[in-house]
């Protein structure tokens, strides 16, 4: 029996989301997926270790795989087997390092195509797993036609299958860069990038201006996009017009500020219109100031102070002059000040904080005050310590420790990597002490929290601030509470940090391993912070 029988199809799912929502974008980018097994913790995703190892990484090829699945599927074709043996052999599989090496190997063997397109069909509408459908689409980018559209841009709203589909359309379509396009629009995540990277160069006037509008944001990083939707899209004869819309100046906006931000993918070195459109940025967002634009405006100020740009003569020197003349307008401030006390969006307070910062804009009340009602806000949190004096970081931290869940943050050390939104008050409470590296003999019952957190960073992070501090900053009972948390560390590497810190080996470890008691003695404070009748410990 097939290990994905009984279990829904890739193209029912896909038929699901599309009569729930449309074509898409959709939730979660389609998932969870009809085989995917949700795990909280996980760093990475199929749809992200696909785009990363595409992008950067690479892969090693596996041209023998390649030559076997070329074979079996020969088989198939030339005998008229039943398909379904195949998808069993391709769910096995790891496709992006034998998708190339398989399609030059069936492109050798001239099979007959409907035969093989029949094969296809019969993969990916059958498919309940992941490399199972990844590989039928592979095989319909061999044989399909115009015919295959829909199905594959169905199926390739699902981010995990972009990749697959985008390449599948470009080898089948007589508007290959138009069905790119149409697919683009329904994803926001990877797949929007895979996509999007297909559509270089092109000179459509409705794809140039969705592109320079809309078609470089991405949920993953608009550095990715930037370039080609600068390039391709025209961006700088675009600004020239005299009628310049504000969605084309808030994705000139943002589309500048991720050039400049430089990498992963082409940044501002290598657009030949850079000057200018900074110039012509800047004239268009002194004109219409929102605060989107002003971030892009403090982006790029910072980028003319960067060395190792090859500027033309007598730049940056202008640029620098005209940055500096629209930012120093106290409009800026009032547009900021406005921001904070009434946000605009999910988003909208730490946007304007972020630019207050950088303005020069007096925001601790406002993110002490925004804390009250948004406590898990790692930003914030991380904004505050960065630029508070040492006598205001114990303001911070009376605020950290009235407003954290701090007895449900002492459940114990365990081996988690405080990923995923129920991990939020972790987050928060790494930020945090990370943050009192900066603060000497500030938040010492933050620090003994932290040593009992579940997250590895944080454990890391109390470590780093006692060893960033002089010893007269150092809480008296550190050592003991190292030295219990040492005797209880899961992960080796804290353990072996911890007792480098104390100078202990193992076997002086031992000697504080005398039985539970002795360590909730010394971990004892933990538990005050808890509600009364709590776990011993804080562990639950």
């Amino acid at each position: 029996m097939s290990a994905g029988e009984g279990a829904a199809t890739y193209l029912a799912h896909a038929l699901s989301l599309s009569a729930l929502h449309g074509p898409g974008p959709w939730p979660s980018g389609g998932s969870p997926l009809p085989d995917e097994r949700p795990d909280p913790e996980a760093i990475l995703s199929d749809v992200v270790f696909d785009g990363i190892r595409t992008h950067h990484f690479g892969f090693d090829a596996q041209p023998e795989t390649a030559a076997e699945l070329a074979e079996r599927i020969s088989e198939t074709v030339l005998h008229d087997l039943d398909p379904s043996p195949l998808g069993e052999l391709f769910a096995e599989q790891s496709v992006l390092p034998l998708a190339d090496d398989l399609v030059k190997e069936l492109r050798t063997r001239r099979l007959p195509r409907e035969k093989l397109r029949s094969v296809a069909l019969h993969v990916v509408e059958h498919a309940t797993r992941g490399s199972e459908t990844k590989l039928g689409i592979v095989l319909l980018g061999i044989c399909g036609d115009e015919r295959d559209r829909e199905l594959l841009l169905l199926l390739g709203s699902l981010e995990t299958l972009t990749l697959y589909a985008v390449v599948a359309l470009s080898n089948t379509q007589p508007d290959p860069q138009r069905a790119a396009f149409e697919l683009a629009q329904r994803v926001e995540g990877w797949g929007r990038i895979h996509a999007v990277e297909r559509l270089e160069g092109c000179g459509d006037p409705e794809i140039k201006a969705w592109l320079l509008r809309e078609g470089f944001r991405n949920h993953i990083m608009n550095e990715y996009l930037a370039h080609i939707a600068a390039t391709t899209g025209g961006l700088y004869e675009a600004l020239l017009s005299d009628d310049v819309d504000a969605a084309l100046l808030d994705g000139a906006a943002d589309i500048l500020s991720a050039l400049a931000m430089g990498g992963p993918a082409k940044d501002m070195a290598h657009y030949d219109d850079a000057v200018p459109a900074m110039h012509r940025f800047a004239e268009l967002a002194d004109a219409r100031p929102t605060l989107s634009r002003l971030d892009a405006l403090l982006t790029l100020s910072r980028l003319l102070d960067r060395t190792g740009f090859s500027w033309p003569e007598h730049e940056p020197a202008r640029l620098k002059s005209r940055y500096e003349a629209v930012l120093s307008q106290r409009k800026w401030h009032s547009l900021v000040s406005a921001h904070l006390v009434r946000p605009v969006g999910e988003y909208g307070f730490t946007h304007a904080l972020s630019c207050a910062g950088r303005l020069g804009v007096p925001a601790t009340p406002h993110a002490l005050g925004h804390l009250e009602k948004d406590p898990y806000n790692a930003y914030v949190w991380q904004w505050l310590l960065e630029r508070v004096s040492r006598e205001e970081a114990d303001l911070v931290v009376a605020h950290a420790e009235r407003l954290l869940p701090l007895g449900d943050l002492a459940s114990g050390p365990a081996e988690s990597l405080g990923f995923g939104e129920h991990h939020a008050p972790d987050q928060a409470l790494g930020v945090i002490v990370r943050g009192l590296e900066k603060h000497p003999g500030a938040g010492h019952g933050l620090l003994r929290v932290a040593l009992s957190s579940p997250v590895i960073s944080t454990r890391n992070a109390v470590l780093m601030a006692l060893e960033a501090w002089p010893s007269e900053a150092r809480p008296p009972e550190a050592g003991a509470w190292l030295t219990a948390a040492g005797s209880i560390e899961p992960d080796p590497r804290v353990r072996e940090r911890i007792q480098r810190h104390l100078g202990l080996t193992d076997q002086g470890l031992s000697t504080v391993r005398t039985g539970v008691g002795t360590i909730c003695d010394v971990m004892r404070p933990v538990t005050r912070i808890a509600p009364e009748g709590g776990p011993p410990c804080g562990r639950k």
